[in-house]
C-alpha cells in the first residue's frame, strides 16, 4: 500500500475522533481555570478534573479507534485492500498515539504555563505534575496496546478497567514510598531530585516498552480479521 494510503488512513481516523480530542482539551481547559480561582475546593475540582479528562481520554479514544473497526465489521475491507499487517498496525498506532498526544501535551503544557507564570500552585509542583500526568500515558499505552494486538472488545474493556482501577493505587504508592514528592511540591521553584528524575525515566521506559512490544506482536499476528 503507498504511503498516500495509509497517510490517509491515519486521517480518517482523526476526522472521526476529533470531537473526543476537542471535548477533552475544553474539559481540561475548564479544570485549569477553576484551579486558578485559588482555595482550597477549586484546588481539589480543578485538580480531579483536569486528570479525569486525561484519563477519560485515555480510555476511550483506543476502544473508539481500534476495536469499533472489528465491532463495526470495517475491519475486513481494510484489510482487502493492499495493505500488509505492519503498515496497518503502524498506522493505527500512530493515528491513535498522535490523536492522545494532542490533547495530552496541550493539557499538561497549559498547566505547566498555568504554574510557572500565573502562579496557580508553588513552581515546585512542576515536577509533581509532570510524574502524575504521565500516569495516563502510561495507562494509555496499555489499553492502546491490548486493543491493538486482541482487537477484542471484551479484553480492550478489562484492560482499562484494569488501568483506571490502578491509578489510585500508584498515587497512594507514590506518596508513602517517596514522601519528598508531596513535601517539595510546595517549594519556590522545581525541584528534580534524583528520585524525580528516576520516577520521570522510569514512567518513560515503559511507554517505550509497551509501545514497542505493541508493534513487535502486531508485526507477528496472520490472522486480522
Amino acid at each position: 500500500m503507498t504511503r498516500s494510503a495509509v497517510g490517509r488512513l491515519i486521517l480518517k481516523d482523526w476526522q472521526l475522533n476529533s470531537p473526543m480530542i476537542i471535548l477533552s482539551i475544553v474539559g481540561g481547559g475548564i479544570a485549569l481555570m477553576i484551579l486558578q480561582l485559588g482555595g482550597t475546593t477549586p484546588f481539589v475540582l480543578g485538580s480531579v478534573f483536569f486528570f479525569i479528562a486525561l484519563i477519560l481520554c485515555a480510555s476511550l479514544l483506543p476502544g473508539s479507534n481500534i476495536v469499533n473497526e472489528r465491532k463495526k465489521q470495517t475491519l475486513p475491507f481494510l484489510m482487502s485492500l493492499p495493505v500488509s499487517s505492519v503498515q496497518y498496525g503502524t498506522a493505527k498506532l500512530v493515528s491513535t498515539f498522535g490523536m492522545f498526544l494532542v490533547p495530552w501535551l496541550t493539557l499538561v503544557g497549559a498547566a505547566v504555563w498555568f504554574i510557572a507564570v500565573r502562579h496557580v500552585l508553588p513552581n515546585g509542583a512542576i515536577p509533581l505534575a509532570l510524574i502524575l500526568a504521565l500516569l495516563p500515558f502510561i495507562g494509555f499505552c496499555i489499553s492502546t496496546g491490548t486493543a491493538l494486538v486482541s482487537e477484542s472488545e471484551g479484553s480492550s474493556i478489562a484492560a482499562t478497567a484494569v488501568v483506571n482501577s490502578s491509578y489510585w493505587l500508584v498515587w497512594y504508592i507514590l506518596a508513602s514510598r517517596f514522601p519528598t514528592l508531596t513535601r517539595d511540591w510546595t517549594a519556590r521553584e522545581p525541584i528534580w531530585s534524583p528520585t524525580v528524575l528516576n520516577i520521570l525515566g522510569g514512567e518513560f521506559a515503559v511507554i517505550v516498552l509497551v509501545l514497542g512490544l505493541t508493534l513487535y506482536v502486531q508485526s507477528r499476528k496472520r490472522d486480522f480479521v
